[in-house]
């Protein structure tokens, strides 16, 4: 975003911003304005009426000729105002209409745009920051397009409207009522950059809180096992008073500006009205018309009160459109091509990496440097090496989940950036060390893999995934709702699911990032037959610490500080890799060692 949008969305400017969403619903924002001219027109024309109703009633020849003057202006009075609440009603109707719609499709787009973004870009955000801009921040635009924007132009008119027709009616008095506006205009625009300031700050500081609560609460069995739950309590509250603290600073700063203003606008009404009684003694002006006089210069009071009350909404609308813009026009971290390739149908899966260099930032040292390797259609390929290696980031570039730096990674011969990323990664499988289910039932997070599947197919990948036998056991079955991140399941349920929602996705590809790495010895066992069924016939990539799960590989590559060590069969890599060897050496000392101090329990090394 260039360094110019801030002061381009000032004011009143985040609206063309928001001109495009607004244009298809022209049509209705035309009937709205044209309803809001004519109410205020209406509420215009009132004092114009007061004047010859209290003139012809005073002024009538005898009692009863003025009482049948008052009672029908009384009547037309009362008609005007039913006109005037049945117009009020549609363009109410009309611009909630407009705002719903506008707003609907704004979070819609923000979800769309921050869902497409890759791994990389929730790694330096936090979610609850981008959660509150969703629902605060578009929520503030609201209020503003369905209140703010018709009261603005409604007040308007009466300004413009009531100063036209008091400057027909007397300019001597028009001169004093006009003294206050100026005034106003100072004090407003003083104010307003203040509240416009405030506003932006109270946002960012509310998004962080939001952004709090939410780590917490996911992370809840963490923050009570290390007794943390007064910790985060304070450093919740801090946040909140910080908040606090500023909203009370903008309520002084607001509260400045409607005091100033009123105070300006209703001090002209006491001059006219002093002015004014003196024309009236001197029978310059009749009292008819003083009255109307005195309507219309409330009218102008309240509007340039209501203006400027207005204005602090506004200054909130450009702090939260900054925001919102931020998201929507944050580019893509990952291109798609101009005209992008398909992949070949069928897929081999063959996966080329050609001298592959990596790091995460450029002021960050590369995780993956130079590497070269291809995995053959269908071959099981397992990444080992110590931690920090760049096991993961090496499999995550398979999925396009990030750009290389230099050289290039292929599938079938066609490098991933040339294809889209949905088109790559629906024939790419993942099941993560710790698979994420989402709350619902059992069903919907197995139709996950493929929406259209049938009962049929969802169960058999359920059997396959050894899933089946403990689903059926739940009150529910497949329509057991399970908790947020599948908290009510083990770990080995929650990773046979994961198995059972890549069956149904079918995918050409599979990576498995240490899939059974934190599980026990049965339920490991089970996963592990679960995978083997997954991995026939798919090119595979795993990722393991644990060796055991990688020795009936076809081919083991070991990395150490992102690059290539070593390749080859568990015996091989024995005899001639240091770090291999050591790394099996020490897993095989930690599982005698776990065997002696557990003599029952069996450890496959």
């Amino acid at each position: 975003m260039s360094e110019t949008t801030p002061s381009r969305l000032r004011s009143l400017g985040f609206l063309r911003r928001l001109a495009p969403r607004l244009r298809p619903w022209r049509g209705r924002l035309v009937w709205s304005a044209v309803l809001i001219v004519l109410t205020s027109a209406i509420s215009l024309v009132f004092p114009l009426v007061v004047r010859e109703l209290l003139d012809a009633a005073f002024l009538a020849a005898d009692a009863a000729a003025g009482t049948a003057t008052l009672d029908r202006i009384a009547l037309f009075l009362l008609g005007l105002f039913a006109v005037q609440a049945v117009l009020n009603f549609a363009q109410s109707y009309l611009t909630a209409s407009v705002s719903e719609h506008v707003v609907a499709e704004l979070r819609t787009d923000l979800f769309e745009g921050l869902v497409w973004q890759p791994p990389g870009f929730f790694a330096v955000r936090r979610v609850g920051e981008l959660s509150s801009r969703i629902a605060s921040d578009v929520g503030v635009l609201q209020q503003v397009l369905r209140f703010g924007i018709p009261e603005l132009v409604r007040q308007a008119l009466f300004l413009v409207g009531a100063l036209i027709l008091v400057t027909a009616t007397n300019p001597r008095l028009t001169f004093v009522t006009l003294t206050a506006i100026p005034v106003a205009i100072t004090v407003a625009w003083f104010f307003g950059r203040r509240v416009r300031r405030l506003s932006t700050g109270i946002q960012d500081t509310l998004a962080a809180a939001v952004a709090r609560a939410e780590q917490v609460f996911t992370q809840i069995r963490t923050v009570q096992s290390f007794t943390r739950e007064a910790w985060e309590a304070e450093a919740y509250a801090r946040e909140i008073r910080a908040t606090r603290d500023d909203g009370l600073r903008r309520g002084v700063a607001r509260a400045g500006l409607t005091g100033a203003v009123t105070f300006t606008a209703f001090g002209a009404i006491v001059a006219v009205l002093w002015e004014g009684g003196r024309l009236v003694l001197a029978g310059q002006l009749s009292a008819g018309t003083l009255v109307a006089f005195l309507l219309y210069a409330v009218t102008i009071a309240g509007a340039i009160t209501s203006l400027a009350g207005f204005w602090g909404n506004i200054q909130e609308a450009a702090g939260a459109a900054r925001r919102i813009f931020e998201l929507l026009e944050h580019p893509s971290e990952l291109p798609v091509a101009e005209h992008p390739r398909r992949l070949p149908d069928p897929l081999e899966g063959v996966v080329r990496f050609e001298a592959v260099h990596f790091r995460y930032e450029d002021d960050q040292p590369e995780v993956l440097s130079g590497i070269d390797l291809v995995l053959e259609a269908g071959e099981r390929v397992a990444l080992v090496g110590p931690s920090g290696a760049g096991k993961s980031t090496l499999a995550a570039l398979v999925s396009r989940f990030f750009d290389v730096g230099a050289g290039r990674v292929t599938v079938d011969g066609v490098d991933v950036r040339e294809v889209e990323p949905g088109d790559l990664r629906s024939h790419v499988g993942l099941v993560p060390q710790e698979p994420m289910l989402f709350a619902g039932t059992v069903r919907e997070n197995l139709l996950y893999g493929r929406l259209d599947a049938g009962a049929h197919e969802v169960e058999e990948a359920a059997r396959r995934a050894y899933a089946h036998d403990f689903i059926e056991s739940f009150p529910d079955g497949y329509d057991q709702r399970i908790g947020e991140r599948g908290v009510t399941l083990s770990g080995g349920q929650r990773q046979r699911m994961a198995i059972a929602r890549v069956f149904l996705k079918r995918p050409r590809i599979l990576i498995l990032d240490e899939a059974s790495s934190s599980l026990d010895a049965e339920s490991e066992r089970f996963v592990q037959d679960a995978l083997d069924q997954l991995m026939e016939g798919r090119t595979t990539l795993v990722i393991a610490h644990r060796l055991s799960t990688v020795i009936r590989a076809d081919r083991i590559v070991v990395l150490d500080g992102g690059r290539i060590e070593d390749q080859g069969t568990h015996a091989e890599l024995l005899d001639r890799s240091p770090v291999y060897a050591r790394l099996y050496r020490r897993q095989f000392d930690d599982a005698l060692a776990s065997v002696a101090e557990s003599p029952t329990e069996v450890h496959d090394v």
